[in-house]
């Protein structure tokens, strides 16, 4: 299950203390589990001086359906796409599918999105839009 963590994140940038709100991801099966992953990150920057003080403010179940761990590039983006059908009785019905994807641009990550889409039940995309996520990948906390 992918957990979204808010905190609340004192960061150490130029030499000046800026405070922020950072939504990291996790995928945890408990909340106690992704609330440890994330102060266990934020406790490792610390240690390394990027960070001066934290507090976790916020844990929901995401949105999100699935992670695009097969895309690189330096920006984060959520895309939603749309599955649609029609059912027994002869109506349409549709599902919103979200995916955290990584890209250099917009551009690329369309182009992602694209190739998801046409894997996965030939989805319509319904939107695409940059946001300032950090996925912690299991290995990035040392918990798996």
């Amino acid at each position: 299950m992918l957990i979204e963590v808010k905190a609340k994140v004192a960061r150490i940038i130029d030499g000046k203390t800026r405070k922020r709100t950072e939504t990291f991801v996790v995928d945890k099966e408990f909340f106690s589990e992704a609330e440890y992953a994330v102060t266990e990150a934020l406790n490792n920057e610390m240690n390394q001086g990027e960070v001066d003080n934290f507090e976790i403010q916020c844990l929901k179940i995401s949105q999100l359906k699935e992670v695009a761990a097969q895309f690189d590039g330096d920006d984060t983006f959520i895309a939603t796409l749309k599955d649609i059908w029609l059912a027994d009785d002869g109506t349409e019905k549709s599902l919103k599918y979200k995916v955290l994807l990584w890209a250099d641009d917009l551009t690329q990550a369309n182009s992602h999105i694209q190739q998801l889409a046409r894997e996965g039940y030939d989805m319509q995309i319904e939107g695409i839009k940059q946001v300032d996520y950090e996925y912690l990948r299991p290995t990035d906390n040392g918990t798996e």
